[in-house]
Order: structure tokens, then sequence, then C-alpha cells
């Protein structure tokens, strides 16, 4: 891994310094690195997931087709 800045350096080689920085209603928090200002997640396990725009996206997208999905097959059991 080569980093690109100084201040991606000292997490290259120590590793990230997290602080939370907001915890969410659905009990997940987010973390913000204090050397390079890397956001990551947590998810309802405890488990690190960086937050994208895209990642975000399609997660979203991906819970309406489950919940469309569920919709649907209750329907055509009924």
């Amino acid at each position: 891994m080569k980093p690109t800045t100084e201040k991606s350096l000292s997490c290259a080689i120590f590793g990230h310094n997290y602080i939370r920085s907001k915890t969410n209603i659905d009990h997940t928090a987010e973390f913000t690195c204090t050397h390079c200002d890397t956001v990551v997640l947590t998810d309802e396990h405890g488990n690190f997931d960086t937050n994208t725009v895209s990642n975000s996206q399609i997660k979203d997208t991906l819970k309406e087709l489950y919940y469309l999905t569920r919709r649907f097959s209750k329907l055509k059991a009924s």
C-alpha cells in the first residue's frame, strides 16, 4: 500500500485512530480517523463498513427490492 499524502502515512504504518463522530438511530456508529479523516460505519453486528455514496445507494436500492419482493410474495400467497 502506497500512501499518497503525509497524513495517511501514519495511518499506513500504525493504523487509524478512530473517534466516534456520530451515533445513528438504528444503533450504528460513525467513526472518523483523526489523522486522515477516513469515515467508517459499524453495522448491526459491530463490523466496520466503509461509507461511500455508491455503497449507501446500493444498500438502499437492495432494501427497497427486498421489501417489494416480500410484499408481492404475500399478495401471491393470499
